[in-house]
């Protein structure tokens, strides 16, 4: 007589080999087999995780999954079967995970829409069988929903938010998922018979395995147009859908320090709002989505960052109104392409949507002033989806209040315009044209109602871009592909506006020895184009990229839009060799080489390097990248932002980083930036992430960063000399900088169930600059920055701290003073969300932010005490509680 637990594990095995056997009519599909068939539920089906109705077991099925990772082609180790039911309701997604070690399934709990480092469930969905867009609806082993939207065929934006259920129980035999999806969360065509793409992946996280359905190799791309086709959905007519989702929220704002006498602040002050979401299916594949008065208080705080450029600082939207869909107004001028690359190209954003709700642009001075964080969104629309002509659409139209600042100067009480009423207005359009191409079209308008006083000085009444797009295949097999855009913009306002625009850093029209521009400061308009031209090789194991790019110098986006640059151009080429399967050493690997440059359209080299860089994955799962730059030494047109061109230096850097095994419960990874300039400027970073999951429900991860930098020319001022004939009658003063600094992010996630959830973010930032030397440029075209006191002219200290300059000593050009440009900046920023999704689609949100900032010992770096100092300083806190009520089905 055998080992009663031998007996016992073959008869445990015996029955899921009898659960994996399909019935005699629904064989499953033979791996590459072009259809997966639907049948209807003929019943109530109730989500719990368990496949135990009739219709599951009597529904076709779909098998004979094959692996991505780590062995091609080869059939999944762990066997999956896929089921799909629909009623006149909802489409119902059932999958059978077999694994032979259940206890060893990863099951870690994650925050929603966050990619889980846990076994996971993946179905794809092209309801509109366009081959470029979908869906994907993603649930890991221990319940955490995650959805996501397809665009362009090959990516994904997990900012698109379903309302939809799933529930996933273990047994011996390994686990099950089951997942409702209601029709009013998909859009399809209206007819008595449909056809879906469709595709399944599963992830066996202890394993690294990645295997799909339908299996497109990693040498080759495609999501929305590699699916397999979903078969037998009849008689489903597309649902007309309005969902409601309004919310209440209330704030408590404790401001430090308080200023004795200031009427504004007392250290606290009270306020409520109350607005709504709403979205209604205006046709069976078009959605009108909208808010009135919305509020972003869970969304988390933006890094504080150290800005020593003359170029505004680019935060990533995190919105969920302008996230949502937003994927539709991306990706301008890449269509087509698997890979987009780009070397030292200032590109263009012709939409984003940070611009809508911005911070007041005026400036207002006073004793005590009272200024909004950001412009009121009164209300916003956007419209999204397909026509009945196979065109995807996007339209947002928004408006934002008038801001005034409140001043005060004893008794005395004004207000001060910031921010008009302003509208803003997107289109885009794209549609395919077969399997060779697509063309789109995108354009924003900005409107504003500007008053006869200093914000008609600032800004400019008009602001209109529109562009064309597309893409084209070159080739049957669709291996080759040319994609690009041309855009333009103009925009109309004041003299005065106009003039800020020129002389802005995007373009610095004033340039004294840039022949193709020029100042009209009686100018009441601006114009320019955008425009670039790219072509890629979308597969195989040798692929190349190259591109040529440039933006005129009268090209303004930026009242919708993000540019830094202007007056540029620029083109690069790029050779990638890969192998994606293991050998001897490695997994995979990746060799690439690239040679770029830039001009201005003066006709002058601003850049001309070359790159190269190798990534590795070895055997246990490590990755290593080594990137190599060089760039020679040629001119830069903006170093002294506004006044003649000096020498580019040349640099050589380096790039190393080393990452750790991240299926592990503990893993990190290290990277190394070495930079040396011509002349004397080097760069020394080194960074690294260590990530801890203690448990099912915790997560935590560090990713310290410090670096140190030594600057030969840091500009700091312009001063106006007729004496100074060497350099067009002014001095361009720079300073030798000594940087240090240190960030140090944090996050924590605890998850106690797949809709509940903390998230803790801090980010403490310590950085100080000293200048040991004040020097100015000695003459156009060179990189000579003789230092003032000791190769020319005079510097003392005055009695508040500045510097007297005195340029040529004894000489007859006038001293001028400076600011002292040391600084010390410590800051500290944190937020802590719990969400709490309490019935399906509903969430109570308590948020609390807290922001500290010290500027004391200017240009003394003291790591120690500075974080000291930081944790003393006094914080800013917000509290918020917010409800979100969702009303559909």
């Amino acid at each position: 007589m055998g080992d009663p637990r031998t007996l016992a594990f073959a008869f445990l095995a015996a029955a899921c080999l009898a659960a994996a056997a399909p019935a005699d009519d629904a064989a499953p599909l033979v791996h590459g087999a072009p259809e997966v068939r639907a049948a209807r539920a003929g019943g109530p089906i109730s989500i719990d995780g368990r496949l135990d109705e009739d219709a599951w077991a009597a529904a076709p099925v779909a098998a004979g999954f094959r692996q991505r990772e780590p062995q091609e082609g080869a059939p999944a180790t762990e066997p999956t079967e896929l089921r799909v039911l629909y009623d006149e309701g909802a489409l119902y997604v059932g999958a059978r995970l077999h694994d032979d070690a259940p206890d060893h399934i990863v099951r870690q709990l994650s925050r929603r829409d966050q990619v889980a480092d846990a076994d996971s469930f993946s179905v794809f969905l092209d309801p509109h069988h366009d081959h470029r867009t979908g869906v994907e609806f993603q649930v890991s082993a221990a319940g955490v929903q995650r959805d996501a939207a397809i665009y362009d065929d090959n990516f994904e934006t997990d900012a698109w938010d379903a309302v939809w259920e799933s529930a996933v129980t273990r047994d011996e035999c390994g686990w099950t998922v089951e997942m409702r999806i209601p029709l009013s969360q998909l859009r399809f065509r209206a007819g008595d018979g449909h056809a879906w793409g469709i595709n399944a992946r599963r992830l066996v996280h202890r394993k690294t395995e990645e295997s799909w359905l339908a299996l497109v190799p990693r040498t080759e791309n495609g999501l929305a147009s590699r699916m397999a086709h979903l078969q037998g959905i009849e008689g489903l007519a597309p649902p007309r859908h309005l969902e409601l989702l309004p919310y209440a929220s209330a704030r408590e704002e404790r401001v430090a320090p308080v200023r004795a006498g200031d009427p504004f602040n007392d250290g606290s002050r009270e306020l409520g709002s109350a607005g709504i979401d709403f979205k209604y299916g205006l046709t069976s594949s078009l959605a009108l989505v909208g808010a009135i008065n919305p509020d972003f208080g869970q969304v988390e705080v933006d890094p504080a960052v150290v800005n020593l450029t003359a170029y505004e600082t680019f935060f990533d939207e995190k919105r969920p109104f302008f996230t949502e869909g937003g994927d539709v107004f991306t990706h301008f001028a890449k269509s087509g392409a698997s890979d987009y690359w780009s070397f030292f190209y200032p590109e263009p954003q012709i939409f984003y949507s940070r611009r809508i709700g911005r911070a007041p642009q005026g400036r207002p001075t006073g004793v005590y002033v009272d200024t909004p964080v950001a412009a009121t969104i009164l209300g916003a629309v956007k419209l999204t989806g397909r026509t009945p002509g196979g065109w995807t659409v996007g339209v947002v139209e928004a408006v934002t209040g008038r801001e005034d600042a409140r001043l005060a100067d004893g008794p005395a009480r004004s207000t001060f315009e910031v921010e008009p009423l302003t509208n803003y207005f997107v289109a885009r359009a794209q549609r395919g044209l077969g399997r060779r191409g697509a063309i789109g079209f995108l354009g924003t308008a900005v409107n504003r109602s500007l008053p006869e006083s200093a914000l008609g000085e600032l800004l400019v009444g008009q602001a209109y871009v529109g562009g064309v797009d597309g893409h084209v295949f070159l080739d049957g097999h669709r291996d080759w592909v040319a994609s690009g855009g041309l855009s333009g913009s103009t925009v109309q306002g004041s003299r005065a506006s106009i003039l800020r625009l020129q002389t802005a850093a995007q373009r610095y029209y004033q340039r004294p020895d840039a022949p193709h521009v020029r100042i009209d400061p009686f100018a009441t308009s601006l114009a320019g184009w955008s425009g670039r031209l790219g072509i890629n090789r979308n597969r195989g194991t040798v692929t190349g990229n190259a591109g040529v790019w440039g933006i005129s110098p009268g090209f303004e986006p930026n009242d919708a839009g993000f540019a830094t640059q202007t007056d540029r151009g620029g083109a690069h080429g790029l050779v990638l060799w890969r192998k994606l399967s293991p050998d001897r050493w490695t997994r995979t690997r990746q060799v690439w080489v690239s040679k770029w440059w830039t001009f201005n359209f003066g006709g002058e080299s601003q850049g001309d390097g070359v790159q190269s860089a190798v990534n590795l994955e070895l055997l246990n799962y490590w990755r290593v990248n080594l990137t190599l730059q060089r760039s020679w030494a040629t001119l830069d047109d903006k170093l002294t932002r506004g006044g003649p061109t000096t020498i580019r230096p040349g640099i050589a850097g380096l790039n190393a980083s080393v990452v750790s095994d991240s299926r592990r419960r503990f893993y990190g990874s290290a990277s190394l930036n070495l930079q040396r300039r011509d002349f004397g400027s080097w760069t020394r970073a080194l960074g690294g992430e260590l990530d801890l999951r203690p448990s099912s429900t915790l997560t935590l991860a560090v990713a310290p960063a410090f670096m140190r930098v030594h600057t030969t020319a840091q500009y700091l001022s312009t001063v106006a000399d007729p004496i100074a004939t060497a350099t067009y009658g002014a001095r361009y003063v720079f300073g030798r900088l000594d940087q240090t600094e240190l960030a140090v992010p944090l996050r924590v996630n605890l998850v106690l169930s797949p809709r509940l959830s903390l998230q803790l973010y801090t980010q403490a930032l310590l950085s100080s600059g000293a200048y040991p030397a004040i020097t100015e440029l000695a003459a156009p075209r060179t990189y000579d920055f003789p230092a003032y006191g000791v190769d020319t002219g005079t510097i003392t200290r005055d009695p508040a701290g500045s510097y007297v300059i005195d340029p040529d000593g004894a000489g007859p050009a006038a001293s001028f003073p400076l600011a002292d440009p040391d600084f010390n900046v410590k800051s500290l920023r944190a937020n802590a969300v719990v969400r709490w999704e309490f019935r399906l689609g509903s969430t109570l949100y308590y948020v609390w932010t807290q922001r500290r900032q010290d500027g004391s010992h200017p240009g003394d770096s003291a790591l120690g005490r500075d974080a000291r100092v930081l944790f003393r300083a006094p914080a800013d806190d917000v509290f918020m509680v917010k409800l979100a009520w969702w009303i559909g089905r």
